[in-house]
């Protein structure tokens, strides 16, 4: 008995693709927004400053990232075939969020290759590796997290960890930690040989004008 063809056509692979593209660009918009500090500063004779119109725009706009950073790493997995409980899918991108935010300010190339890895890695199991969770576990799942809830400190603790860090990167490092610590480092190559030729002598003995 013959095995009859299936046969594939043009739009098939165009369908794909498109569902292919736009999840790698989805993943690209959300990894280069999780990455790096959300505040703009601008540069001054001061230094770098944040200005009141960017304040308000990082206040206003961080709740909304951080729901539609949530949104994307709570659909993945909740699509994805996993053996996630429904409590962790609830913690999981909430911790994800966190930790790449953090990494942000600290170590800025792990946030951004844990930022890009997580969401590309997530979408290629779904799409490349045909891992998607079967209909009827998927409805089970999904009342499991109807009937969960976070708690109030919870919900507080993701919405303000990034404002709370962002002050500290601010005001720590950016208006005191940076000038200080380059103040400090150009005394101690100045202590080094005796200050020849590092710092500057404001009456002009040291040759400059």
């Amino acid at each position: 008995m013959e095995t009859p063809w299936q046969e594939i056509g043009a739009t098939d692979i165009a369908m794909w693709a498109a569902i292919i593209a736009a999840a790698g660009w989805l993943s690209y918009v959300i990894y280069r927004a999780m990455d790096h500090p959300r505040l703009v500063l601008t540069a001054t004779s001061d230094g770098p400053r944040a200005r009141v119109r960017e304040c308000v725009l990082y206040a206003i706009s961080m709740p909304i990232l951080i729901a539609s950073w949530y949104l994307f790493f709570f659909i993945v997995m909740l699509v994805n075939d996993n053996s996630l409980l429904a409590e962790q899918l609830i913690i999981f991108p909430a911790a994800l969020i966190v930790a790449i935010r953090f990494l942000a300010f600290v170590v800025q190339p792990a946030a951004r290759e844990l930022a890009k890895i997580v969401p590309i890695a997530l979408i290629a199991f779904v799409i490349l590796d045909g891992n998607i969770r079967p209909v009827e576990d998927f409805g089970a799942l999904v009342e499991e997290v109807v009937g969960m809830r976070a708690t109030g400190p919870a919900i507080v603790f993701v919405l303000a960890f990034d404002y709370v860090i962002t002050a500290l990167w601010y005001w720590g490092w950016i208006r005191w930690g940076q000038p200080w610590w380059e103040r400090r480092s150009a005394q101690e190559i100045a202590d080094d040989d005796g200050g020849v030729s590092v710092l500057p002598d404001s009456d002009g003995a040291d040759g400059s004008a």
